[in-house]
């Protein structure tokens, strides 16, 4: 009886050897070849296909930093679907056309007269019809104690020295009636011209007298406030002669 129980329990150790050691199959039970498997590790495995072997026969190591880490340029290009070459093809805000410079430019003094013909010619031009400013003055009169006409610029130029000699102060006058000729003073009304002649006569300027050298005048400045430097061009072929005194606005 003992010799009996000494042997099961041999065979059943051998059994149990057997089994564990997988000579009878997998150890768990049914199931257990798949578990030993480990199915479930497969599956949830994420794009496996992407993974590279930086180690893989003929690689070269300069190129394994690449494969492994593909520039983050790349990267976006392909995850968008654009490349080099769509990149460069898109379209780029073109710069702002450069501006033209423009100045003010002008005719001061002008009479009614004048300035009526000089618009005139100016609103001939394409471009420049209506662009002209318009702004008025009153010059007040003017008076001179006055000395001339003389016969000629040499006699005038006489009577300048002997006039410096005696310290009395004098200018040429430019208004063509009264050429050559000298003022002895500039005055705003002729009762102060006439006050002045008389301190002349006492310093013993015996031939000189009161003349009106300005009327009260009306006079027109006209200004192209805006004008390109072609515009400008074309203003000055316009007005002809006019548009050599075509001056920059103050």
């Amino acid at each position: 009886m003992l010799r009996a129980l000494v042997v099961l329990l041999l065979v059943a150790n051998g059994a149990l050897w057997a089994w564990q050691s997988g000579w009878l199959g997998p150890a768990g039970g049914p199931g257990a070849a798949d578990a030993a498997r480990e199915p479930q590790r497969l599956a949830q495995q994420v794009a496996p296909e992407r993974l590279r072997l930086l180690n893989a026969p003929g690689s070269h190591p300069a190129n394994l930093a690449a494969q492994a880490d593909p520039p983050p340029a790349e990267t976006a290009q392909a995850a968008d679907g654009t490349g080099t070459g769509s990149a460069a093809a898109e379209s780029r805000p073109e710069p702002p056309a450069p501006v033209a410079p423009r100045r003010c430019w002008q005719l001061a003094a002008l009479t009614p007269a004048q300035a009526d013909a000089v618009r005139r010619s100016a609103d001939a031009e394409t471009g420049l019809r209506g662009r002209s400013t318009e702004t008025a003055t009153t010059l007040p009169e003017r008076w001179i104690v006055y000395l001339g006409k003389f016969p000629s610029a040499d006699a005038l130029q006489r009577r300048r020295a002997e006039l410096r000699q005696a310290g009395i102060d004098q200018r040429e006058v430019t208004v063509p009636a009264l050429t050559p000729g000298l003022a002895l003073g500039t005055y705003s009304s002729e009762e102060a011209a006439r006050k002045a002649l008389q301190d002349a006569q006492r310093l013993g300027v015996r031939d000189a007298r009161v003349v009106q050298e300005r009327p009260e005048t009306r006079t027109i400045t006209l200004r192209w406030p805006d004008l390109t430097e072609a515009e400008h061009g074309r203003l000055q072929a316009a007005l002809g002669g006019a548009g050599r005194g075509l001056q920059a606005c103050p």
